[in-house]
């Protein structure tokens, strides 16, 4: 997987970053969230108080996903689900859904089916018996999470899953059908990365999450917004004039946009500190400018909270003895210079 960053200005980008316009400043500030991982979860008090303060949406990282929910085919396992909902509903926060259908993650006795008739069986009574349970609860799913192949001009468009191989682009359909069908008021998104970088992979990746969603639409299959992760990569560009052009095209479709995974890759920054978390800063307010100041996104989510815990230590090792630093609060809960950057585009401040 890869993501995508700019250097770029870093006083100036945290300073200001153009005019968002009065309407948007005179909304509701954007709602903020983060993804919650279960075991931290339950071990860190500070790590449950930070979503507490910070948060307006949780997002269960790993409890909704196959794998951990299928352990073996006929027995759901909610439990850890269920921890992290009932905190978000204690605490009156919004739920985002993650994920109803993923190449990825899945149990060994998914990745062994073999007929189109059991793939599809066990995809709907997934999506059916998941979508029940949190019915009017969980308001918005990721019904599909990265679909599409990592570049499309390479033999595209979908990436080779075990769901492609034997139900073929229908699969898409159906998990969007499945959702809708079982609960009619909640808002399904596809989600998928690698949309930033100015190269051509993300350009046509662009292309092939609008060309999905105008194919759901013209069938009548209900699909509300697409989900841009960005994890940015510190060392690559933004495109900004492709993601403009982005916004204006989902908007002609009636689609909302949603950054679902937001942190940033620094395993190729300098060690020190506080260059590294100017530098994110600045990343993130040259991405968060190019979004909203084209459209407003229903919510803006990063994936986690703190430094202390993160996927980049491990995915993205740094050559030295510094940790990564991917989020907007570090090891120790401290607001980094990230999160003035993320409170002032979300009240439209920026």
């Amino acid at each position: 997987m890869t993501r995508r960053g700019l250097l770029r200005g870093t006083s100036a980008c945290l300073a200001a970053a153009g005019s968002l316009g009065a309407a948007l400043a005179a909304d509701r500030p954007i709602p903020f969230g983060s993804a919650a991982e279960i075991e931290t979860f339950r071990k860190d008090a500070r790590y449950r108080d930070a979503l507490k303060r910070y948060c307006d949406v949780i997002v269960p990282m790993n409890d909704l996903k196959w794998e951990a929910l299928r352990h073996d085919r006929p027995r759901f396992d909610f439990s850890g689900a269920d921890e992290l909902v009932g905190f978000a509903e204690a605490n009156k926060k919004a739920l985002r859904g993650h994920t109803l259908l993923w190449g990825e993650a899945l149990p060994p006795w998914a990745k062994e089916m073999a007929t189109r008739a059991e793939a599809e069986r066990e995809l709907v009574n997934h999506i059916e018996i998941v979508v029940d349970r949190y019915k009017g609860r969980v308001g918005t799913w990721d019904v599909v999470n990265e679909v599409i192949k990592y570049d499309p001009t390479e033999g595209g468009p979908y990436r080779d899953t075990i769901w492609q191989r034997l139900l073929g682009p229908e699969h898409v359909d159906i998990a969007f059908r499945t959702a809708a069908r079982v609960d009619p008021k909640a808002r399904l998104v596809l989600n998928d990365f690698h949309f930033e970088e100015p190269v051509p992979g993300a350009a046509a990746r662009r292309k092939v999450a609008l060309d999905i969603c105008r194919r759901l639409k013209d069938k009548g299959i209900p699909v509300h917004g697409i989900g841009m992760q960005a994890h940015l990569y510190a060392d690559k560009g933004i495109d900004v004039d492709g993601l403009q052009r982005f916004m204006r095209d989902l908007d002609e479709l009636g689609l909302d946009v949603e950054i679902t995974e937001l942190d940033v890759i620094d395993w190729k920054l300098p060690a020190d500190p506080a260059q590294r978390d100017k530098t994110a800063a600045a990343l993130v307010s040259t991405f968060l400018e190019a979004i909203v100041s084209a459209k407003r996104p229903k919510a803006i989510v990063t994936w986690g909270l703190t430094d202390r815990y993160s996927w980049v230590h491990e995915t993205f090792p740094r050559k030295d003895s510094a940790r990564a630093r991917p989020l907007p609060l570090d090891a120790d809960y401290r607001q980094k210079p990230m999160m003035a950057v993320l409170e002032r585009y979300r009240r439209g401040l920026a």
